[in-house]
């Protein structure tokens, strides 16, 4: 992955090169800043054995047993990280530090290295849990493909039979026969593409863009389709340019508005409302409508492809959102709302850093 080169830097040194120094630039390998890079110039141990000395030496770090030659070594310093567990060592750092470095002393970093643990405890179960939904969601794809071949296949093989059996039959009724078999090939073919759209990667082309006027072009284009729709508009003017892929946005929030005016159609008031809202370090376009909502079993399933209630669907769309704003490194909800009808959010980060495309 890319890191995002326009993140404050925050350069430090390690005092101790014991386990948790060996823990720590481990760490910093898989660790993805949303805020500030950590960079290591160097590691200090009185040990030549110590692991996180040797890591570091493998890394081509600077290495040395002397805490003091460490610190002068790095005018530019701007923190220390103390990790031999001696207060005489972490009074020592006091005294010589230069005035604008700070020091995180190993009591600090000890509770720091218990979030940590309890963070990938969580992110391990998060794990197991996706992967037994995935292989469910994998046996439901696969029920849904048999019966979806199957109902065709059988009339075309039925028809097909007919065909080959008999030699006596009218040219209106091979014409009717082979018409039948016609369709049912059309409508494996259109089963087909849509499946392969399932499987194909997104390849998303980021540029900087203005989220609102993107927001504003859709809705603007909605209005005219659905006049019958009051929809209300609310744009965060905080947000700056982030980058995404502007094809796919609208795309995802098109998509959006059109389950929304489809949810609307038996109701007598019509409204959806649009928003942008920038928290913290993401943001995000909310869509919302006044129709009957959902309950909690259609919410869960509602982003898996080929759900759908609606006859006539492939139950493809919402599936097809959630996959632009995992694209995006963002994330897609759908919501109950207290007052009723369905609240969708598409989250996106405003600082983006690219992943590989995703199935």
């Amino acid at each position: 992955m890319q890191r995002n080169s326009s993140l404050p830097v925050i350069k430090a040194v390690i005092v101790g090169g014991g386990k948790g120094c060996r823990d720590l630039l481990l760490l910093l390998e898989e660790y993805q800043p949303r805020h500030a890079k950590l960079e290591i110039l160097g590691v200090a141990d009185i040990n030549p054995e110590a692991p996180g000395l040797k890591l570091a030496a493998k890394k081509r770090l600077y290495i040395t047993d002397d805490f003091v030659e460490l610190i002068k070594h790095f005018p530019d310093l701007n923190l220390i990280i103390e990790l031999t567990g001696k207060d005489e060592v972490l009074e020592k750092l006091w005294e010589i530090r230069p005035k604008r470095v700070n020091i995180l002393d190993h009591q600090t970093a000890w509770v720091f290295w218990e979030i940590i643990t309890l963070l990938r405890e969580r992110e391990a179960c998060e794990l197991r849990l996706q992967q037994m939904e995935m292989k469910q969601l994998y046996m439901d794809l696969i029920s849904h493909f048999a019966h979806e071949l199957r109902n065709p296949l059988m009339v075309i093989g039925g028809l097909s039979r007919i065909l080959c059996q008999k030699d006596d039959l009218d040219p209106q009724d091979i014409k009717k026969y082979a018409d039948a078999i016609a369709e049912e090939v059309k409508r494996l073919e259109k089963f087909m593409y849509y499946l392969s759209k399932i499987v194909e990667p997104l390849r998303p082309k980021f540029k900087p863009i203005l989220l609102n006027k993107l927001v504003f072009n859709v809705v603007k284009k909605f209005k005219k389709q659905f006049p019958d729709i009051n929809i209300k508009v609310i744009l965060d003017d905080e947000i700056s340019d982030i980058l995404a892929d502007p094809d796919l946005l609208e795309k995802a929030l098109w998509e959006l508005l059109k389950n929304a005016a489809e949810a609307l159609e038996k109701s007598s008031k019509k409204i959806v409302l649009v928003e942008t809202r920038l928290c913290y370090d993401t943001c995000a376009i909310v869509v919302k409508d006044s129709g009957p909502g959902m309950d909690e079993e259609q919410l869960r399933l509602a982003t898996l492809p080929f759900y759908t209630q609606k006859p006539g669907h492939l139950g493809l769309g919402l599936y097809f959102v959630s996959k632009v704003a995992s694209a995006h490194n963002g994330n897609f909800y759908l919501l109950k709302d207290k007052n009723g009808g369905t609240i969708a959010v598409i989250e996106l980060p405003l600082r983006m850093v690219e992943k590989p495309p995703l199935l």
